[in-house]
């Protein structure tokens, strides 16, 4: 089954492109991120990093990923490079299909360009110790389940944030990480429904 959903999401994803006009129109600061599945493993778990504490986004839960630099050629290339960056993934180990929708992060200013791939369960990760605080192998599939789906609601500047959110043994997803997610449910429930 979970097969079937593997080969279903690469093959709607693959060669995907996003509609762009968010990134192009935002004041916001642009990052790009790696939605990594582990093509052979029974289990299709996803690669998350625990970020590390500091920063706006200390010690949450994310994709490996991180903002354009000048020196990138394109997202796909920030993507990758921060890929290698935080998690040490081999630029040759991984592949990445296609796009996700950009998500925007809630009160903290970046818009995120996801893109999704695939890896081999045998590429050899090398935590950067000053970024990552922990990485995660999660599987895919069982976080999609309804039973993993939660919201959260946290306040910034006085003002109440309410977000998606999926809980995985201790893990909190939440924020864009979870819209992520979210995006990748949603096109597996609608390939499901109408075929």
């Amino acid at each position: 089954m979970n097969q079937n959903k593997f080969i279903t999401l690469k093959k709607i994803l693959e060669g995907r492109t996003s509609n762009s006009k968010t990134l192009e129109e935002s004041d916001l600061m642009v990052a790009a991120v790696s939605i990594l599945i582990e093509k052979d493993n029974p289990d299709y778990p996803i690669y998350m990093i625990k970020r590390a504490d500091e920063g706006k986004h200390a010690l949450e839960w994310a994709f490996p990923g991180g903002k354009v630099e000048n020196s990138d050629n394109d997202l796909k290339h920030t993507a990758t490079r921060e890929t290698n960056e935080e998690i040490g993934a081999n630029v040759n180990d991984f592949v990445l299909w296609g796009e996700l929708d950009p998500v925007m992060t809630l009160g903290t200013g970046w818009v995120i360009q996801p893109f999704i791939g695939e890896i081999e369960s045998e590429s050899k990760l090398i935590r950067n110790k000053e970024e990552v605080e922990e990485i995660a192998k999660i599987p895919l599939f069982d976080l999609i389940e309804e039973k993993n789906k939660r919201y959260v609601s946290f306040t910034r500047n006085e003002k109440r944030i309410d977000s998606r959110a999926f809980a995985y043994e201790d893990k909190l997803i939440w924020g864009a990480s979870a819209r992520m997610i979210t995006q990748i449910s949603e096109i597996l429930e609608s390939k499901i429904k109408n075929g």
